[in-house]
């Protein structure tokens, strides 16, 4: 088992970052396309979700903390943060898309929201993952 852990400032560089260094964790385990191509999606928006939400109100943005754990054909990712946690915002920059999609694109992912503050979201992708009719 492989592990790594990485910190970015919640910006709007973030993602890009982030999408780069798994990706990179994870090409010496041989994923096929389809598999990167959704961890990229899925990291992609994990991430974004922190940068529009939760800091929102703080200057400066807090951080971003991302795990990855390789385990033979499977790839676990945990996106943390210490902001506002999950709330529900009328006001909300995004479309509301992005945990439908790591939903759709990972083999399985958890959300939890801490009582003080903070918001992990858990995603487990198969590496030998290739493209089905799923759309």
């Amino acid at each position: 088992m492989t592990t790594a852990r990485w910190t970015f400032d919640a910006t709007r560089v973030a993602p890009g970052k982030g999408r780069q260094v798994i990706r990179e964790f994870a090409l010496p385990a041989e994923p096929t396309e389809h598999a990167l191509g959704s961890i990229a999606v899925c990291v992609s928006e994990a991430m974004t979700n922190v940068v529009v939400h939760a800091y929102r109100d703080m200057d400066p943005p807090g951080q971003i903390d991302m795990e990855a754990e390789l385990d033979g054909d499977s790839l676990t990712i945990r996106v943390r943060d210490q902001g506002h946690g999950l709330e529900p915002r009328i006001d909300s920059e995004g479309l509301g898309l992005g945990l439908p999609l790591i939903s759709k694109f990972s083999a399985a992912s958890e959300i939890a929201s801490s009582d003080d503050g903070g918001t992990e979201i858990v995603m487990r992708f198969d590496l030998r993952e290739e493209g089905d009719a799923r759309g």
